[in-house]
């Protein structure tokens, strides 16, 4: 598992006056200071995919759920998700959004990486953007 964090602004709004949305796009906004083409997660079930190269390239790597700013999991919600990430080839990044002063964001990240679980465990390792697809000819 790992952690990372960045700092991001939204017009000196409070975190809890900002809509569903908003956080999506904070969120967006932050992965893509990474490096990251952001795109709705809506078919993974999760907020967004991220890719490592145009996505007419690669597949994605990572589906981005956004934490509610109760900080709680619903943990059937978890456990979809979670069971879901070794069918799609993606790892599942939980992400919760912190306000750190008025107005001044910080996005608090983890990696659930679910491809170690015995059943399911792979001797070769992949880099990110390395899910190249197939050209078609």
């Amino acid at each position: 598992m790992a952690t990372a964090s960045a700092m991001s602004s939204s017009s000196s709004r409070r975190l809890d006056s900002l809509s569903w949305e908003e956080r999506v796009q904070i969120l967006r906004e932050h992965f893509q200071l990474k490096g990251y083409r952001v795109h709705s997660g809506l078919q993974f079930g999760c907020e967004l995919v991220l890719y490592a190269d145009e996505p007419g390239k690669v597949h994605s790597d990572f589906c981005v759920h956004l934490v509610g700013s109760d900080e709680r999991l619903d943990w059937r919600a978890m456990q979809t998700l979670v069971r879901s990430m070794p069918d799609l080839h993606k790892t599942l990044i939980l992400a919760y959004i912190d306000e750190t002063k008025p107005g001044q964001f910080q996005v608090e990240e983890i990696a659930m990486a679910t491809e170690h679980a015995p059943f399911r465990h792979r001797k070769v390792m992949k880099e990110v953007g390395a899910q190249v697809k197939r050209q078609k000819t």
